[in-house]
Parts: C-alpha cells; sequence; structure tokens
C-alpha cells in the first residue's frame, strides 16, 4: 500500500473513498426503487373507478336547505366503493355556525348520505338554535 505522510495526503484518501463508498449506495438504490422508499400508494384512497361522478359529488354543495332560518349546505364525498359521507355546514344570517359536521357513519349511497346528514343538521338546529 502507497505510504501517505501528510495530513492532505490523508484528506484526499478519504475524499476518494467517499466518492466511491457514495457512488456504490446511489447505484444500489437506484437498482432496487422499493428499498428504503415507502410505498405511496398504501395511504392512498380507494376510489371508484368512474372518477368523474366523483368530482361531480365533491365540487359543490350538493343540497342546500333552509329550516327555521338556518341554511344547511351538504356536501357529498365518495371514500370508496359503496362508501359515501356528506358533511355540512349550518349558516345563520350569512355566517357559518357549523362547518362540516355529520354524522359519524357512512353510507352505501350518495343519496342516504345526503339524506342523514340533512337529517343530522335539522337535530342540530333543533337542539342549538
Amino acid at each position: 500500500m502507497a505510504q501517505c505522510g501528510s495530513r492532505a495526503c490523508w484528506f484526499g484518501l478519504g475524499v476518494v473513498l467517499g466518492v466511491a463508498l457514495g457512488s456504490a449506495c446511489a447505484t444500489l438504490l437506484r437498482a432496487s426503487p422499493a428499498r428504503g422508499r415507502p410505498d405511496s400508494r398504501a395511504d392512498a384512497p380507494v376510489v371508484p373507478s368512474d372518477a368523474s361522478a366523483d368530482r361531480a359529488l365533491t365540487d359543490d354543495a350538493t343540497d342546500v336547505v333552509e329550516y327555521r332560518g338556518f341554511v344547511i349546505h351538504v356536501f357529498c364525498h365518495a371514500l370508496g366503493p359503496g362508501r359515501f359521507k356528506a358533511l355540512c355546514d349550518i349558516w345563520e344570517s350569512g355566517a357559518v355556525v357549523l362547518e362540516g359536521g355529520a354524522p359519524p357513519t357512512t353510507h352505501a349511497t350518495p343519496e342516504d348520505a345526503r339524506a342523514a346528514a340533512i337529517s343530522w343538521a335539522r337535530q342540530w338546529v333543533q337542539r342549538n338554535g
């Protein structure tokens, strides 16, 4: 092995070995992309295959209902195949008094989810209005 008597020589040797080791590690990571990286698809929600139908459910309020001076805006969301949840915002005199309220269940159809959210919002108005 070559002799290295100065600090600069040892420093140069360390840099060369570091570059070689780093290059080897980068090559190994590129060769096996699943190693060391979490699967981003594992956290992805399961949604129905027709994405255009889901977009129609989540863009705007699907129902607007007036009840005892309150305005209830209902939003329906597809959570997966056969799983829908509706949320509602409750307004009074042009101001939001409850945002994102909903019954704690999911439903098989968007219509069932909407009906449950409207019923829940009416009960909320009766108790708090």
